[in-house]
């Protein structure tokens, strides 16, 4: 494996805790609402928008997209930046994994006891 690889690799696990990160139930919190309690149960953007209206559908929307395209983003400058030119099937799946990982996140959610949000956005 070369530098790029192992890169990538690291970002496998950090994607994942990113996507753990509830940014429905935080929102909702902060405005005094627990969306596991009102409205679908559900933790996601649209429960988040019913509960509170469209503006923090945005934002809880907008969070949960960043999750996990921040995290594939820095996969794909790892592999630009250190990667073969064209890149390896490796780099391929690891950046596959990156984005699968902060998915998997979302859905199962470390901080919440491994249940989370749909993985929609």
């Amino acid at each position: 494996m070369n530098t790029a690889e192992y890169l990538m690799l690291s970002l496998i696990p950090l994607a994942y805790l990113m996507g753990s990160i509830p940014f429905g139930l935080i929102i909702g919190l902060r405005k005094g609402i627990d969306p596991r309690k009102a409205g679908s149960g559900n933790i996601g953007a649209t429960n988040v928008g019913r509960l509170l209206g469209a503006k923090y559908f945005g934002y809880v929307f907008v969070l949960d997209l960043l999750k996990a395209l921040l995290p594939t983003a820095a996969g794909s400058w790892v592999a630009i930046r250190f990667g073969a030119n064209p890149p390896s099937v490796l780099q391929l799946v690891l950046h596959l994994l990156i984005g699968f990982s902060a998915i998997l996140g979302h859905m199962f959610s470390l901080f919440l006891g491994f249940k989370g949000g749909k993985g929609v956005a």
